[in-house]
């Protein structure tokens, strides 16, 4: 079973983007895109319609980009799925959160990123979960919306229920109760679980959560967090929480301006599960192997 991973993918640095190529010779049985998929050039949108009218846009020339658009066709083909979900280029705005804000934006928002890529629901949200894979080394892929019921900080930071809301902790803490029996459950956020310097949106900004997501995963073996967002690709093991960060698939760095094509392939097996971090930068390739009787990086 294998998975790709990417994030962070601005159109309006690379009007071209082969790396989608690179993820196609892979053939991987899904796609997991993790959020910012296209970047907004307006942040401060007050009004529902036209924040729609340039997320479709956005969407449909990324869509459109031939290298992501063979990927896509590629994908729809084999009949593997694309999984995807928003951070906050692709939803409000840069560093915007869905709580305080005008509901109608975020339902906006949401909408057109149902519409562009079809993904699982629940209910209206698009929070999900779904088993990929063959006995042995079956996935179970638990999507989180990571935006939608966020609150800023200052208003959450000692909030059990903040990141999430409490709907979504009730329903992420039962998804993971009922795949006890799988031998792996990778967990999507588009916003990282820890905070890596200086990242403001990680989970460990909102201690009560993140005391909350590691109390719920550290005893589960097999057990993963895949997120995006820094720009760079990561990784971290403590607390007992496996993060595996990629992200920057066509974008620039934010200081020196040098492109970035980074992503992660997951292969999972029966024993063991092996990711390979790739990218232009010699700090961003990393691969290694998980073996699920010893579970942490090596």
């Amino acid at each position: 079973m294998k998975i790709a991973a990417a994030s962070c993918c601005k159109l309006q640095h690379f009007a071209s983007q082969p790396v989608w190529d690179e993820i196609r010779t892979e053939q991987p049985d899904a796609l997991i895109l993790l959020g910012d998929n296209i970047y907004l050039n307006h942040d401060f949108h007050s009004d529902p319609k036209k924040l729609a009218a340039e997320l479709r846009s956005l969407y449909a020339q990324q869509k459109a980009e031939p290298h992501f658009a063979a990927l896509l066709s590629d994908m729809d083909q084999r009949g593997k799925p694309v999984i995807a979900i928003y951070d906050d280029h692709d939803f409000l705005g840069n560093d915007r959160y869905g709580g305080g804000e005008d509901q109608a934006l975020c339902e906006a928002a949401r909408h057109e990123l149902v519409t562009a890529f079809s993904p699982l629901q629940t209910g209206d949200d698009v929070y999900s979960r779904r088993r990929l894979g063959s006995p042995g080394a079956e996935v179970e892929v638990i999507v989180l919306d990571a935006r939608f019921y966020r609150r800023k900080i200052t208003d959450s930071i000692f909030d059990r229920d903040a990141m999430l809301g409490a709907n979504q902790w009730a329903w992420f803490e039962q998804a993971v109760a009922a795949a006890k029996d799988v031998p792996y459950l990778l967990v999507v956020s588009s916003t990282t679980a820890y905070s890596y310097g200086l990242v403001e949106d990680a989970w460990e900004r909102c201690p009560a959560a993140f005391k909350r997501l590691c109390d719920l995963l550290r005893k589960r073996r097999g057990a993963l967090v895949v997120s995006g967002d820094i720009h760079g690709n990561d990784r971290y093991d403590e607390a007992g929480l496996v993060e595996i960060v990629t992200s920057g698939v066509a974008r620039r760095g934010l200081v020196f301006g040098k492109p970035r094509a980074n992503y992660a392939l997951f292969d999972f097996g029966p024993q063991s599960l092996r990711v390979e971090q790739r990218g232009l930068k010699s700090s961003d390739r990393w691969t290694g192997v998980l073996p699920l009787n010893h579970w942490q990086l090596p």
